[in-house]
């Protein structure tokens, strides 16, 4: 098993529940603070024995009942590349803010914008009057004062060293604070894109380096001490630790897409299974990817970018900005360019403090310029526009009108939507959700009886209008299903179903879960409803079917990698029959497994 550059010595785990006070077998040395656990066991680090290498800890440790999963605790770097080229402030101007200024230059009343970075100098004459102040911590004077942990923590957080001061010792966080908010009209230096502001340097990367350990509680503590927007120029490969991190966060968090030239929605696996990208490339709510941009609007060259991973793009070329030193240097790094679109984020705020991650999300990237160069490489196909987002509307758009038909097991909409300002639907019916693009035509999953299609239109502001609702009876069957494991397989506590419920599978492994026979009276179509996740690439799940009396099992179809959230089509014909789903492995490793929800077969008699 080869692993990403890492930190050796110690692994991230997830508990499945709470350890008894007795059983102290593991050697747990720091439990981290998250929101939204959801009743989950604690996301811990573990010191492993002296001379054990990561690679055996994971293996030994992944066969324990009582962890989730084990990762190791990755590197993670700063996200920069350097240009000589000597420029301005040419991106400030690239997206409106000359004219957003004419409306809001930021505040010092409203909620800080975390930085996760090196840190920042605490004394550069155009950040020091933008720096969060802690106002429950008496500087200086060696205690703990608000009982947060951290003692001093006046300005920040060092979440490497764990201590109150977060001074940069490599320069990057603090070129990135002074996009955001280097103070203006003081005379000084540069100015950011928040004249005033409150910035919170939470220094993860001592150095230019850190780990996925110093990232989370960097993440707690930004949550803690009360920001709403965080600013992330570094990356490094997947880690399901610091993707819980993320997904547990209340917060909306701004990321560099990385500077390898990849595309990410395709991007090579580092190593093995393991892209890299993140944490911009997490498919979350709560994120936000950024590429950069030249002068001249194209994608700079060592940018990374995706129609569906990438979500916008922002200056990133010969960005001139505080550094160590009360000093002022160009850098470029689609970690320039993150600065922009959180400092833009915080402009937002600052006029609508009420505004949600979900409001505060539509409004940077419904109102980007749309750019020749961009279209095909990030998914809004534009570059950020500071005025387009902060422009006011209160009028919510009308509800669409609404015809609904069915194919099978579809159903087919036809919307009509009135407001030039729509920017996408949000539609509902029973479980299902989904949202995207205004579109003419909308093709759902049918449900099994009564149908209650209701469908919502938003702005590009995020005002969200009346929703329509539309009944209509789908003639769908559900099929009820019992399955069998053949003593590998099993169930966990929370109802899915697993190929490896002891931890990872073997290698040339072969096991499956089998359906009691069902039976259908006359021809018709046959749907599978299953929501999976197979973690290996070079594994594979097959669903397979066999009729009453015959001795042979049909494929129906594969599964494997990171695949979610399937339904799946089986043409069988009226008779008596059984499904299996059956993992085969390879020699080459192992890994957590097939996971699936319950599988629910619904019918459409012909």
């Amino acid at each position: 098993m080869k692993l990403p550059p890492h930190r050796p010595g110690e692994v991230l785990a997830r508990l499945r529940s709470p350890l008894t006070k007795s059983d102290d077998s593991l050697c747990i040395v720091e439990r981290f603070e998250l929101p939204g656990q959801r009743g989950r066991g604690d996301l811990v680090r573990i010191q492993l024995p002296a001379g054990e290498s990561t690679e055996h800890a994971i293996e030994r440790l992944s066969q324990d009942q009582r962890l989730e999963y084990v990762t190791s605790n990755d590197l993670r770097k700063v996200a920069q590349s350097n240009d000589p080229q000597a420029s301005q402030l040419w991106g400030l101007s690239k997206i409106g803010l000359d004219q957003a200024w004419q409306r809001t230059t930021g505040s010092r009343e409203g909620a800080p914008i975390a930085v996760l970075d090196t840190g920042a100098q605490l004394d550069h004459p155009d950040l020091v009057a933008n720096l969060w102040r802690n106002p429950g911590e008496i500087p200086g004077n060696g205690i703990d004062d608000d009982g947060n942990g951290v003692i001093d923590d006046v300005h920040g957080y060092d979440a490497c060293l764990q201590t109150g001061d977060p001074s940069d010792d490599y320069g990057h966080g603090t070129h990135c604070a002074g996009t955001i908010g280097a103070v203006g009209n003081n005379g000084e230096g540069v100015v950011g894109v928040n004249w005033q502001t409150r910035l919170m340097p939470v220094k993860m990367m001592s150095k230019g380096e850190g780990t996925v350990a110093d990232t989370i509680r960097a993440l707690a503590y930004a949550t803690k001490m009360g920001a709403r927007i965080t600013s992330n120029s570094y990356a490094g490969g997947y880690n399901e630790a610091e993707r819980d991190a993320f997904a547990s966060s209340p917060l909306l968090h701004i990321c560099a897409a990385g500077n390898e030239g990849n595309d990410n929605d395709v991007s090579q696996y580092y190593p093995q299974d393991k892209p890299l990208g993140y944490p911009a490339n997490y498919d979350l709510p709560n994120i936000i990817a950024v590429a950069a941009t030249n002068e001249r609007d194209r994608l700079a060259s060592f940018s990374n970018y995706g129609q569906h991973n990438v979500d916008l793009a922002a200056p990133g070329v010969s960005i001139l900005s505080t550094v160590p030193g009360s000093g002022y240097e160009t850098k470029s790094g689609t970690s320039m360019a993150t600065p922009h679109v959180a400092g833009v984020a915080g402009l937002i705020l600052s006029l609508y403090p009420e505004a949600s991650n979900e409001q505060i999300k539509t409004r940077l990237l419904a109102n980007v310029d749309t750019l020749p160069g961009l279209r095909d490489k990030v998914a809004t196909g534009g570059r950020l526009n500071a005025a387009a987002a902060l422009r006011e509307d209160d009028q919510a758009p009308a509800a669409p009108d609404l015809q609904v038909s069915q194919d099978g097991y579809h159903l087919h909409l036809q919307m009509q939507v009135a407001d030039q300002d729509a920017y996408r639907y949000h539609v509902r019916n029973g479980n299902y959700q989904s949202s995207g693009p205004v579109t003419p035509e909308l093709v759902v999953p049918a449900q099994v009886g009564a149908n209650q299609v209701e469908v919502r239109i938003e702005d590009r502001v995020g005002n969200l209008g009346p929703a329509r609702l539309v009944a209509i009876e789908s003639g769908l069957q559900e099929v009820p299903l019992q399955w069998e494991s053949d003593g590998l397989w099993g169930q966990l506590p929370d109802g899915r179903w697993t190929d490896s419920p002891q931890g990872p599978y073997a290698n040339r492994a072969n096991s499956s879960l089998t359906s009691q026979w069902f039976k259908t009276e006359s021809a018709g179509q046959l749907r599978l409803q299953v929501q999976h996740r197979l973690e290996a690439s070079s594994d594979y799940v097959y669903l397979e079917a066999q009729a009453k009396g015959g001795q042979t099992w049909t494929k129906l179809e594969e599964f494997t990698s990171y695949r979610e959230n399937q339904s799946h089509q089986l043409e069988l014909p009226a008779g008596e029959w059984r499904l299996r789903f059956r993992l085969v492995s390879d020699s080459s490793g192992v890994d957590d497994g097939f996971v699936m929800q319950p599988p629910s077969l619904v019918y459409k008699p012909s």
